[in-house]
């Protein structure tokens, strides 16, 4: 009698104990995936424009959209200043102080969750001010994109969506992020 009494405790301990690791596996991926917002362009390619006059940080910006046009999940084209969808820039020196502690900054208009118009933003002026080496600046410009296609912050470091990131590039979370925005319709979010 005390044996199956035991055998019972035993088995509902372990099965409590494998519930909760998974639960808690799944907790951990939902913290992990990368979160989108319900803005989205209309296909998952998108037209954009440097207007930067910094050969540096035009390279920074052409070497974050290579980085993730490799990914397969987007595409980033060079446009007409007068027609691109996106203007990628550095800030002035207002633009800096007005920008606080921000090292980059992406702006954008909708209609009906579509995005018509996206700006981001180099704050050079903390970057430097920071000691930001080319591999973080190049991190925060890929962060920077991410946010052009419609990706939020991840609450997780190995992102390179995390809001403080300047370690982390381009993730898998983030790519399976932009596959799924662009496989949504606009309008729902994550």
């Amino acid at each position: 009698m005390t044996r199956s009494w035991y055998r019972g405790i035993i088995t509902a301990v372990i099965a409590v104990g494998l519930l909760l690791t998974q639960v808690g596996n799944i907790v951990a991926l939902a913290t992990t995936a990368t979160p989108f917002g319900p803005e989205r362009f209309a296909s998952d390619h998108a037209t954009y424009v440097i207007d930067t006059k910094s050969a540096y940080y035009r390279h920074i910006w052409e070497s974050a959209i290579y980085a993730w046009n490799k990914t397969g999940a987007f595409h980033f084209k060079q446009g007409s200043a007068a027609h691109a969808q996106i203007q990628l820039s550095t800030a002035s020196q207002s633009q800096s102080v007005s920008m606080g502690q921000d090292v980059g900054l992406t702006d954008f208009w909708s209609r009906n969750d579509y995005l018509k118009s996206v700006k981001s933003t180099l704050n050079t002026q903390l970057l430097q001010e920071y000691g930001y080496s080319q591999s973080d600046d190049l991190h925060v410009a890929e962060h920077e994109l991410g946010h052009t296609m419609g990706l939020g912050h991840n609450p997780s470091k190995r992102s390179v969506m995390y809001y403080r990131n300047r370690d982390e590039g381009i993730q898998k979370v983030d790519i399976q992020a932009v596959k799924l925005r662009y496989t949504l319709p606009a309008g729902e979010a994550s």
